[in-house]
């Protein structure tokens, strides 16, 4: 029996080992997604945005009805935003659209469904710590899935997207592991990366919150959702803007620093020049968009509950009085589920009834108080309220369309009904 010396059978065994090397697919090295983040935004004059955010070296381009239009860069990369954010207006009438070959959602020529939500970030401040990572403490992600199954073709947030302004207690397991501050990180985490469904799923208007005022979250916002060119520096009071999808105008009001418990003589002159400016815009079937509610009621933390109403600012600048073309005064700021229904002031000249004030804050932050008061029989800057909902749970909200005004479902987080809401002729009733 013929016996190879050993040094022969190892260099043999390398041999084959180098062939196989040489035949076999190497395997899949794992690289960064070349988008962070996409979606398509409204902003003024009817322009609908399309923007990325990317770590390559330069901004994509878009294909527009099978022609490549590159985009332009917004934002560069810079210490706390280590990403480049680029963006394309989409040209008016374009039937297809995608960037890196994944599809971006088109402006409906009318909208048959709304999505609403806000107030939808995980609060890390104080001793107000929500547990993050745990997705019934801070159900966005879930929220966004399930509303983005709705098949929207418009959503709307309300404002108030970063919470995570301070780091997570050591002893906090909830919030372990959670970035924090003024960064993409957090920015990241606390809204691109849980409302990613929903932002492929429909085009999008963003409404400024107070958590995205200078102090806070501002450059972030302007870097990433402002729908204007990007500022040479953060401004607190920015210009109102139209929306118009189809018959359905939004007006769209930057009230995030409108003072909640008192009006400020230059933050009320500040707001009145804007209310005149949308008075001379409003058509017949306008929301009034903006975070801070301009009539609501909430609940102050504590034992007793004590009830509070806003906004005396906002309320100061407008008169009390909105175009009657205003069908629906939509806001968020308050974090929980909140209808309004206004009478028509008393005088034998009374005008027309105020539109109703709906709040949508509890889309993810930690819930403010219930209210727990019957809200029907109050007064509210003035005008008795006939019929007031509230509900202290998660959710997100669901328009449609009818022949005479819109009917609404108030969604939980797992996509059952908690309330049904119709609006027509500024007056609003709802079934909880």
């Amino acid at each position: 029996m013929c016996r190879w010396p050993k040094r022969y059978l190892v260099l043999a065994l390398a041999l084959v080992a180098g062939a196989l090397a040489l035949s076999w697919p190497a395997p899949a090295v794992e690289s960064e997604p070349a988008l962070l983040a996409r979606w398509v935004q409204l902003g003024p004059e009817g322009v609908a945005l399309s923007r990325v955010v990317t770590t390559q070296p330069a901004c994509p381009a878009v294909l527009v009805d099978g022609a490549a239009q590159p985009m332009e860069e917004r934002a560069a990369p810079e210490a706390a935003y280590p990403v480049r954010v680029c963006e394309l207006a989409l040209p008016p009438g374009a039937s297809a659209a995608t960037v890196e070959g994944q599809p971006l959602p088109l402006p409906p020529v009318a909208p048959r469904r709304i999505v609403v939500i806000g107030d939808t970030g995980c609060r890390l401040r104080g001793e107000e710590i929500q547990a993050c990572n745990d997705p019934q403490a801070w159900p966005f992600a879930t929220v966004a899935r399930r509303a983005a199954a709705e098949q929207p073709d418009l959503v709307v947030h309300v404002g108030d997207y970063l919470y995570r302004e301070e780091p997570c207690p050591p002893k906090a397991a909830g919030c372990a592991g959670s970035p924090w501050g003024y960064n993409w990180a957090a920015w990241q985490a606390d809204f691109f990366a849980p409302a990613a469904p929903l932002l492929q799923a429909a085009p999008w208007v963003f409404v400024r919150g107070n958590h995205e005022l200078c102090s806070r979250a501002g450059g972030g916002w302007f870097r990433f959702l402002d729908p204007r060119p990007l500022l040479d520096a953060c401004q607190d009071h920015t210009a109102p803007y139209v929306v118009s999808v189809g018959p359905l105008q939004l007006l769209v009001l930057d009230a995030a620093a409108a003072e909640d418990r008192e009006a400020p003589p230059e933050q009320v002159a500040i707001y009145a020049s804007q209310f005149d400016e949308l008075r001379a815009r409003a058509g017949a079937n306008a929301w009034l968009t903006m975070h801070r509610p301009l009539w609501a009621i909430g609940a102050e933390h504590g034992a007793d509950g004590a009830l509070f109403q806003t906004n005396p600012t906002l309320q100061a600048a407008s008169g009390n009085m909105l175009p009657s073309g205003v069908q629906l005064v939509l806001s968020g700021h308050i974090h929980l589920f909140e209808v309004l229904d206004f009478a028509a002031e008393p005088g034998a000249d009374a005008p027309a009834a105020r539109p109703p004030q709906l709040v949508v804050g509890n889309s993810g932050t930690a819930l403010d108080p219930p209210v727990r008061a019957p809200l029907a029989g109050l007064t509210v800057a003035g005008a008795p309220v006939t019929g007031g909902w509230s509900l202290h749970q998660f959710g997100y909200f669901v328009v449609e369309p009818m022949a005479d005004g819109w009917v609404a479902t108030l969604r939980a987080v797992d996509g059952s009904t908690l309330a049904t809401c119709t609006f027509i002729r500024k007056r609003a009733h709802c079934a909880l």
